[in-house]
């Protein structure tokens, strides 16, 4: 008798389901971390219409396995749903049109460090999770940058945009949206008659990110980014100018 992987029969009916035009496909979110991931997620009017990432959907049970035994290991939670587009079950990534929202890199770094500062106060986080000066924040780019799995991170997250939307052959694979132009852009995308409510936004968002830069900071950024400023054309007080699916 054939062993077959129940989720994976469920997910091949789903394509089929799909391609015979029997059930519609959903918009599945790549939820890039502090990319307004949880404005998406929590609109009324995307409930019916929006899928994540989560443990079942990734690309194998040993995936799941050694991402939920790493983040254990140092005290985290999975982030099953940050999985990046080739971490995504392929039948799902067939079977639904993929999206994600990007941000310009250096208001997206004081965003980290602002929402890892409020969680340190309000007791999501341990003091010390991570330093509460900003400068030396950037520093902890040399301690989990290049740590496998770390892309499932918020705060000690340091992958490049990019890697979260580009398929095995290293092309995007995924619609683009704006998180400076997310109102108009996910009711243009979802064709919407109202625009999202923004949730999650931290505590110190207020403040402008160009306060906490100076020449130095600016330049650190920018070639830990590189790929993402390249790829997509950000200046330093700019959203993406190239490779979105709305940028002029």
């Amino acid at each position: 008798m054939l062993n077959l992987d129940r989720r994976a029969v469920q997910y091949s009916a789903e394509r089929l389901l799909t391609v015979l035009g029997i059930r519609q496909p959903k918009k599945l979110l790549i939820h890039i971390p502090k990319n307004g991931g949880m404005t998406i997620r929590h609109a009324d009017q995307l409930k019916e219409r929006v899928i994540l990432a989560s443990r079942k959907r990734l690309k194998s049970p040993a995936y799941a396995d050694r991402l939920l035994a790493t983040m254990k290991a140092n005290g985290d939670h999975p982030g099953y749903e940050h999985a990046r587009y080739r971490d995504v079950r392929l039948s799902i990534r067939k079977a639904n049109n993929a999206f994600a929202v990007i941000r310009n890199p250096w208001s997206r770094v004081v965003s980290r460090f602002t929402f890892a500062v409020s969680a340190m106060d309000d007791g999501r986080a341990p003091e010390g999770y991570v330093p509460r000066d900003f400068e030396a924040f950037l520093e902890e780019r040399h301690v989990w940058g290049a740590r496998e799995f770390f892309w499932h991170r918020a705060i000690r997250g340091w992958y490049p945009q990019l890697d979260y939307v580009v398929d095995e052959s290293g092309d995007i694979a995924v619609d683009l949206l704006r998180l400076e132009h997310l109102s108009e852009e996910t009711s243009r995308y979802f064709q919407l008659s109202a625009s999202l409510d923004r949730r999650n936004k931290s505590a110190r968002s207020k403040a402008s990110y160009r306060q906490y830069y100076n020449a130095r900071l600016i330049q650190i950024v920018a070639d830990w980014y590189s790929r993402d400023i390249e790829t997509f054309g950000f200046d330093f007080d700019t959203a993406a100018a190239r490779n979105t699916l709305y940028a002029p």
